[in-house]
């Protein structure tokens, strides 16, 4: 593509997600994300009415007299996404790919989070740490995250998102909301990685998959391979047990997913391309702000 024809669909791409972003979800968002803790503003003297357990006993040890610590509501929030880039992000049967579906909801959320005053970054990876953006405000931090969504080249074949979880413990100091997005296949072994981040931060798990990820084609005899692993397999497609055997992976495979986040007390998401991801996100905001 040229560089007109990649500012043409950025552009595309903002105009919408900019719209959704000022007319339906600004509310929603704000009432489940903001205002989740407190954080030290000051010291002052004590008066009569505060509360004793507000008191500073050290500063109040050595000014020989009462203070208390002030506290205001932390209103500004650091969004990280957590973007898989593997090859298996590339697959799409529709208009979309997983990886151009997935850019759509992080342009929405991410216009959301800075018209609410938030920061908003992104580390990407496979079976590496790809890229990593930190949170950032204005609309030409924005402009440059979709267009590494839609365009960045990972060298990474595989997909490790044990990694992925422990580079955001490090890297976020503060308490911030993570949206783990990725389509989890062969996600393995990642829920001791997700529960120490969750012991500090806000963390979400979105899952995207292809509708025809879930039903074999049938199609007879097939050649299948593994984009992540390079495996290749010669199946019947048209094969009534084996239609039955994959159906039966997919279900208790999403049933796997789904456990491990509700283990590690984060919420969890799965949204197929070409569903109506607005609906969705809209109806998981309101059931996260009646739970606060």
């Amino acid at each position: 593509m040229t560089e007109k024809e990649i500012f043409k669909k950025i552009i595309k791409v903002e105009i919408y997600t900019r719209f959704l972003a000022d007319h339906f979800f600004a509310g929603r968002y704000s009432s489940s994300f903001k205002g989740r803790g407190i954080e030290f503003a000051n010291v002052r003297p004590y008066v009569f009415g505060d509360d004793v357990k507000t008191i500073d006993w050290n500063i109040t040890a050595r000014m020989n007299y009462p203070y208390v610590k002030e506290f205001v509501e932390e209103r500004q929030l650091s969004i990280l996404f957590l973007v898989d880039l593997s090859p298996s992000m590339l697959f799409g049967t529709g208009e979309k790919t997983k990886r151009e579906f997935v850019t759509e909801i992080v342009a929405l959320l991410s216009w959301t989070a800075i018209r609410n005053n938030d920061k908003v970054g992104v580390a990407f990876f496979t079976d590496r740490i790809e890229k990593y953006i930190p949170p950032r405000k204005g609309r030409f931090h924005i402009l440059r995250i979709i267009r590494e969504l839609l365009y960045f080249a990972p060298s990474g074949e595989g997909s490790s998102f044990s990694s992925a979880l422990e580079f955001a413990s490090r890297v976020l100091k503060k308490r911030s909301v993570v949206f783990c997005i990725s389509d989890f296949l062969n996600a393995q072994n990642f829920e001791k990685n997700l529960r120490i981040l969750r012991q500090k931060h806000d963390v979400i798990g979105i899952r995207i998959l292809d509708p025809k990820e879930k039903i074999l084609p049938d199609c007879g005899l097939c050649e299948i391979a593994d984009t992540e692993t390079g495996e290749t397999l010669i199946l019947n497609l048209s094969s009534p047990a084996i239609k039955k055997t994959w159906e039966k992976y997919v279900k208790g495979d999403e049933e796997r997913i789904k456990k491990t986040f509700a283990r590690a007390s984060c919420n969890y998401l799965k949204i197929d391309v070409g569903e109506d991801y607005i609906a969705e996100l809209l109806k998981f905001f309101k059931l996260r702000a009646k739970r606060r």
